[in-house]
């Protein structure tokens, strides 16, 4: 993606100094100053692009799945989101959703259980949205935070195998395998493609964008949140994983962490 088609929000590099957990090292800001986060993009093609036309894009290959049932779920996931964001105000899908306040919330389904595009006739919240969300996530119509993503375990839940299926299928098959080479536990393996799957998810593009400083941003926020045990985002073993596969580049720190002590939250 070129310059001129992404439009960015340049923000300062976020304070490790003396991070809440000790996860990231001490070294941290002079990480994030010699290896800064991508800056937070407020426009991109994708998410500018018309209803019809994201329609077109999200009810295609890659995004279609074989069983007739579960495409028809994403199918009404997608209109479901869709008509909701299009009563927000803004001018892309990521105006909307930011306007939404949909990551304020406890749950972003019960802001739009709220409305007739998102109840069922009992009033209950119907299934299909987060499949919905999950397919424009993939699709880089929306860019969820990083904050809301590690917080709402649910926004999660099956966004690394979708990224691997619709967006970047051989850097995650190869990442996986460094994990069955490492011996490296399924559920640990699994957090830590999760982990980079959320980078994408927040900051777009394929899994050779991803930058050091991307990594060390994720944990700062993970610290951040350590208190709420909403998230088991501490381990650096996403980071390992991306070193080793060499999208890091030559200069890319050995560690930028430790795993500490093992918190019980799921992901």
């Amino acid at each position: 993606m070129t310059a001129s088609s992404e439009q960015v929000i340049r923000t300062p590099p976020t304070d490790v100094t003396t991070p809440k957990s000790g996860l990231v090292t001490p070294t941290g800001a002079a990480l994030l100053a010699a290896f800064p986060p991508r800056p937070i993009a407020s426009s991109w093609p994708a998410t500018g692009m018309s209803r019809s036309a994201v329609l077109a894009k999200v009810l295609a290959a890659p995004f279609t799945l074989d069983n007739p049932a579960s495409q028809q779920t994403r199918r009404l996931g997608v209109l479901a989101v869709l008509s909701w964001l299009q009563t927000r105000p803004g001018d892309s899908w990521q105006q909307r959703w930011q306007a939404s306040g949909a990551e304020d919330q406890t749950d972003w389904r019960d802001v739009i259980t709220a409305t007739s595009a998102g109840r069922s006739a009992a009033g209950a919240r119907l299934p299909h949205l987060s499949p919905g969300l999950l397919v424009l996530i993939c699709a880089d119509v929306i860019r969820p935070s990083l904050d809301w993503l590690l917080r709402f375990a649910p926004a999660r839940r099956g966004l690394a195998a979708e990224m691997a299926r619709t967006r970047d299928t051989a850097a995650f098959a190869a990442l996986a395998g460094l994990c069955t080479r490492g011996v490296v536990g399924l559920q640990t393996g699994q957090q830590a493609l999760t982990r980079v799957a959320v980078i994408l998810a927040a900051k777009g593009g394929s899994v050779a964008a991803v930058r050091v400083g991307d990594c060390v941003e994720l944990l700062q926020v993970a610290a951040g949140m350590r208190a709420t045990c909403e998230v088991h985002a501490h381990s650096p073993l996403f980071y390992q994983l991306l070193r080793n596969h060499g999208v890091l580049g030559p200069d890319a720190p050995a560690a930028i962490g430790h795993a500490g002590d093992q918190s019980s939250c799921r992901s």
